[in-house]
């Protein structure tokens, strides 16, 4: 009996470790998607949020797949970094995407893109469904996004 119980409390143990582990790792695979991947426009792309410069999805746009805590601070893969419009020498190209953005665009058929006034997913809101002309809530003030099912 002494032994099943070591036994349970080792494989509990591991459980917690792993699982604190995969938290971090999920969020920094994210970022790093979001960072490198985010300016792919072909049929390929896979991520279903677009957020542009200027009103009426004019500018220069930024992919987002994955939620984004704050756009200032991305992890890059070599450290953290801000998430920048894609450069297509448009107007708004290389410029941050925190607090630059006037329209976005959410083209997935299950959720509702969120972006927020604050970072870490607080503050006003502006809920994307569909295509938004010039943001709201969140019109060159937006620090954060997440999804909503």
């Amino acid at each position: 009996m002494h032994n099943l119980k070591k036994a349970a409390a080792v494989v509990a143990m591991t459980a917690a470790i792993g699982a604190g582990m995969a938290t971090p790792a999920s969020a920094a695979s994210g970022d790093y998607n979001n960072y490198w991947f985010g300016c792919n426009y072909d049929s390929s792309n896979t991520f279903k949020f677009r957020i542009f410069y200027n009103s009426n999805l004019g500018g220069d746009y930024r992919n987002i797949g994955y939620a984004v805590y704050d756009f200032a601070s991305v992890q890059d893969g070599t450290g953290y970094s801000p998430l920048k419009y894609c450069g297509f020498r448009s107007s708004g190209s290389g410029q941050n995407v925190k607090n630059n953005a006037a329209s976005a665009r959410n083209s997935h058929s299950s959720y509702t893109g969120v972006l927020y006034y604050n970072s870490g997913y607080k503050g006003a809101a502006d809920y994307i469904w569909g295509t938004v002309n010039q943001l709201d809530a969140t019109y060159n003030e937006n620090a954060s996004f997440n999804w909503k099912s």
